[in-house]
């Protein structure tokens, strides 16, 4: 039998098989190294004839996988963060969408709490993403946006990643229809979120759609990038490639680069282009 792997909870796994979730365990050579197993996994299976329970008993090839948190074949990763409160780190969200895009993850920028800056200061703030993802603006209060937030998700398997706090429980809740998912108060001292999910657990939204809940996933390790690929995960800047005069140009200071000149005439972000610049010294410092 087939199916996937949507909670695993004390070494007990519980398996989908499209009509009904089968509690089980694994083989004990599917337990270790890198035969572990992750939620997402698609998984064969047998039912053990005196409990109904599952065995797992080989876990078929992976799209991709991440260790922390431990889950497999995304399609989508919603990068949620605040317009204010707490205030959004842009360094840290443009590393963060670079290892998802080195993962084979497609993005999607979910910004929350409009209602805290100025029209002005949201319009800002989407322009600086727009044009390297697709953004949407979610309210969590009165659900505003999440149509279209579920729109860009319909079709995948995506999660949300992001900074406690910023209302990524509320976006799966609206977009669940359940509310039963625990969502968190900011801390007064910190200004930031407390953690409030547990486990990772899939939830099906539809025969196509699966969300995927996920404690703690507010970053993603950097990847042991070369430097003369760190443009390949900015697509604003990719989109140049073989535009510039040097086909090798990393678009520091070389001459006639078309992305220095994208940048000039606003088609580029500033915000995005620094990131990139400061993203590009660390790769730097790695391979000395």
């Amino acid at each position: 039998m087939l199916g996937r792997v949507v909670k695993g909870i004390g070494g007990f796994y519980y398996v989908d098989d499209g009509k009904r979730v089968h509690m089980g365990n694994a083989r004990k050579n599917l337990k270790r190294g890198k035969s572990i197993i992750y939620v997402g996994d698609i998984v064969e299976f047998d039912l053990r004839q005196e409990d109904g329970d599952c065995i797992i008993t080989k876990v078929r090839e992976r799209k991709n996988f991440l260790s922390r948190p431990p889950v497999s074949n995304l399609d989508k990763l919603v990068v949620v963060f605040a317009a204010a409160f707490p205030n959004p780190n842009n360094l840290i969200i443009d590393k963060f969408t670079t290892a998802i895009l080195y993962n084979n993850i497609e993005v999607i920028i979910c910004i929350t709490k409009p209602d805290l800056v100025s029209e002005n200061d949201l319009k800002e703030l989407v322009s600086t993403y727009d044009k390297a993802f697709p953004v949407v603006v979610v309210n969590g209060k009165n659900g505003d946006g999440i149509d279209r937030l579920y729109d860009l998700m319909k079709g995948s398997n995506v999660a949300l990643a992001g900074p406690s706090g910023v209302g990524k429980s509320t976006i799966m809740n609206h977009i669940t229809g359940r509310n039963d998912i625990e969502t968190g108060d900011i801390s007064d001292k910190t200004a930031r979120g407390r953690h409030t999910t547990r486990h990772v657990e899939i939830f099906s939204i539809d025969n196509d759609t699966h969300f995927y809940d996920t404690p703690g996933f507010t970053s993603l390790d950097m990847p042991r990038l070369d430097r003369y690929h760190v443009r390949d995960y900015f697509p604003e800047i990719n989109a140049f490639k073989g535009c510039c005069k040097y086909l090798d140009c990393i678009h520091v200071d070389e001459p006639e680069c078309a992305v220095k000149g994208a940048l000039e005439k606003g088609e580029i972000s500033k915000t995005r282009y620094e990131s990139y610049l400061s993203i590009l010294e660390e790769v730097k410092k790695w391979q000395k």
